[in-house]
């Protein structure tokens, strides 16, 4: 509930900034063969594609979302970031980033799997870590 003493341009852009996070997402359904999982955003690693397919892996497995990276990434809070064409991370997740001479690489918290970074997304990515909470 909001209290002001006239509906003013600043008024109406909180109203506009409000409505914009509550259509965001807060968990997104995951299919992993016939099953359908409810999948927290907190649970979720990174997003990648294969194939035209669109998977949200966790610690543990991959799920099939029925969602295009590009949907993901207008609506995924701000801890989601792009870090190459067919990928998007959690970075409250990572582990840590090594440079190599194959790339970029991405480790993840309990969890085997890793994922690379590509040039483009690299600054970002490390501006991203540097704001991340400690």
């Amino acid at each position: 509930m909001i209290h002001a003493n006239k509906n003013d341009d600043e008024v109406q852009e909180i109203l506009h900034n409000i409505k914009e996070v509550e259509t965001r997402f807060h968990s997104l359904n995951g299919y992993l063969d016939d099953t359908v999982y409810s999948l927290q955003l907190r649970e979720i690693l990174f997003f990648e594609t294969n194939d035209r397919n669109v998977y949200a892996h966790t610690k543990d497995n991959a799920f099939l979302i029925h969602y295009r990276l590009y949907e993901l990434e207008q609506n995924l809070p701000d801890n989601f970031l792009r870090i190459s064409k067919s990928a998007i991370l959690n970075v409250d997740e990572i582990l840590s980033l090594t440079r190599s001479v194959t790339g970029n690489v991405v480790q993840f918290r309990d969890s085997y799997k890793q994922i690379y970074v590509s040039r483009r997304f690299l600054k970002s990515l490390k501006i991203k870590l540097n704001q991340r909470k400690v």
